[in-house]
């Protein structure tokens, strides 16, 4: 939550992305299995959360590297994610990504195929 309250703000430099970005997809997929459960819901999420803020603090140029790795992972996340509030936010970070990058391949035919309603139903999204 903090890197991506920082990047929202405008205090994370782009320079400092290719050390940040691999982190945040790590996080896009973290899970810790306990005895009887899984944990790391919430570290999913704000890894949703940080996508999303790189899309709206950045130009797309400074993202223009990562797009196919940024997008590849937030898709996994919202169609195989078993929560449902981290496939909602992927979701939406993916449809902020596309509508303020722009440059998200098939953007738009994607969110019209796995939007907030229809990844809420778990047996729509796997």
């Amino acid at each position: 939550l903090c890197i991506a309250e920082l990047a929202r703000r405008g205090l994370l430099l782009p320079t400092s992305l290719p050390g940040v970005i691999p982190v945040v997809l790590r996080a896009l997929c973290y899970s810790l299995f306990k005895t009887n459960h899984a944990v790391g819901a919430h570290v999913r999420d704000a890894a949703c959360y940080v996508c999303w803020a790189f899309a709206r603090a950045y130009d797309p140029a400074d993202l223009q590297e990562y797009v196919a790795a940024v997008s590849q992972q937030l898709i996994i996340t919202a169609v195989f994610d078993r929560e449902v509030n981290v496939r909602r936010a992927a979701a939406a970070a993916f449809q902020e990504c596309v509508g303020r990058l722009g440059t998200f391949p098939h953007g738009i035919d994607i969110i019209q195929m796995a939007d907030y309603f229809t990844l809420s139903v778990r047996a729509h999204a796997f």
